[in-house]
């Protein structure tokens, strides 16, 4: 074992000719009670034919189980405490059958975790105004809206919804992806190009509209990229947004229950709006304790770790093919974020252990059937995934840091603030 960085430790593995050939023979007999060659009864085929067909396929699988149950062992007589899974950097199989490989691991630093009781932690709770409850009062009327067909109306204007057809041809050809029927859009919305959207007003309806849009060099849809495409549109509805009144019938129409009337609903409005702020300010204090601890407990994170953790933020963020001249400074944007939640997690296992913090057998098995039972068409994905024994460790530790940060916020001086929304806003 080498050490290669203040974390990282390189395994020089040597596994010797008979553990090899024990592994060959296992996987030759296993191969020969289930294989049929023609001229061979099952089973009674001899190991240098077996060989001759299957050996490069046998061998290569043998290879890796060995490689991955004598890194373990390894692992297990050096007491390495690995984060990652290791990193084969490469490996041989010699005339002899010797095996040789090289893996690179990473371990869980060690660091004295210093004071997390007593921490000041301030709570900021945006204070509800009369117009936080007009605008959440706004938002019940847009959803309770009903469409109507506006029959009186023949021309397209800003705000209207509209169903169309269109087929998009450039130079005289179809460009694919650019036709639909019965295709609804609010005028204005920015859910096509803006152009395509500006010259859709004053479209008559029932009558085929020629719309001309040019798409720039750069688009990033390549059908589309460097066109001029001529959609030709016929708008076959146009449709107002009716909203309901604010009234007492509208408060029956949302049959809430416990609102009869629009004091009612203002005052559950009005409750429901605490609660989310007071929600909101412990996950921000939360946000801060862990800051503190961080700052605290100054260590090295396992690089591994890091890049995983950049990996998962990327695709949470929807970002699923970077460009490659865009990685290094997507890289660069998301590891602050990425070594803040490497070390929160080893901050709060030191402390989890510090306070004897444990998730018990029938906590874990509860979470699991919530998970199924929240997955509905997909609960079967969602059973599959935790039967991987590395999937049920993942959750366990998530759930004692969990457990531990509950613990954490218990032993912290919180400061309740009431202040308005711009302030919580510029503290960002």
């Amino acid at each position: 074992m080498e050490t290669t960085s203040g974390l990282g430790r390189k395994l020089s593995v040597t596994v010797a000719p008979d553990r090899v050939e024990d592994g060959m023979k296992k996987a030759f007999s296993a191969l020969n009670r289930k294989i049929r060659l023609k001229g061979f009864r099952q089973g009674k085929v001899p190991r240098a034919v077996l060989e001759r067909e299957y050996g490069s396929d046998v061998a290569r699988d043998v290879v890796s189980e060995l490689v991955e149950e004598t890194c373990g062992e390894v692992i297990e007589a050096n007491r390495l405490d690995v984060v990652v899974a290791p990193r084969l950097l490469k490996q041989e199989l010699q005339p002899d059958k010797t095996l040789v490989y090289e893996a690179e691991v990473e371990i869980r630093p060690e660091f004295a975790l210093a004071s997390y009781t007593g921490i000041e932690v301030e709570r900021r709770i945006v204070r509800v105004e009369d117009d936080h409850i007009a605008r959440a009062l706004e938002r019940l009327r847009e959803q309770m809206s009903v469409l109507e067909a506006d029959e009186d109306r023949i021309n397209v204007e800003p705000g209207d919804i509209v169903v169309f057809d269109m087929y998009g041809f450039s130079g005289g050809e179809a460009v694919p992806g650019t036709s639909g029927r019965d295709i609804q859009l609010e005028v204005g919305s920015g859910r096509f190009p803006d152009e395509f959207e500006k010259q859709l007003v004053g479209v008559t309806r029932s009558i085929k509209t020629p719309i001309t849009v040019p798409f720039a060099e750069d688009h990033q849809d390549q059908q589309l990229a460097g066109k001029t495409v001529r959609f030709d549109v016929t708008v076959k509805e146009i449709k107002r947004k009716v909203v309901p009144d604010l009234s007492d019938d509208f408060v029956k129409d949302l049959g809430w229950e416990g609102c009869d009337s629009l004091d009612d609903l203002r005052a559950k409005v009005r409750s429901d709006l605490e609660k989310r702020a007071r929600s909101d300010a412990d996950r921000a204090a939360r946000g801060l304790l862990i800051d503190e601890l961080v700052t605290a407990n100054p260590f090295e994170s396992p690089s591994a770790l890091v890049d995983q953790t950049i990996s998962r933020l990327a695709h949470d963020m929807g970002l699923h093919e970077v460009p490659e001249d865009k990685v290094e400074e997507l890289r660069e944007a998301l590891k602050p974020r990425a070594v803040r939640q490497v070390a929160a997690g080893f901050i709060l296992d030191a402390i989890a252990k510090a306070e004897e913090v444990e998730v018990s057998k029938e906590e874990l098995e509860q979470v699991l059937r919530q998970q199924v039972m929240q997955a509905g068409d997909k609960a079967d994905e969602v059973r599959k995934h935790y039967s991987r024994p590395a999937a049920l460790i993942e959750l366990h530790t998530g759930l004692v840091r969990e457990k531990a940060l509950e613990k954490a916020v218990e032993l912290t001086t919180q400061r309740d603030v009431e202040v308005d929304e711009s302030q919580v806003a510029d503290r960002g």
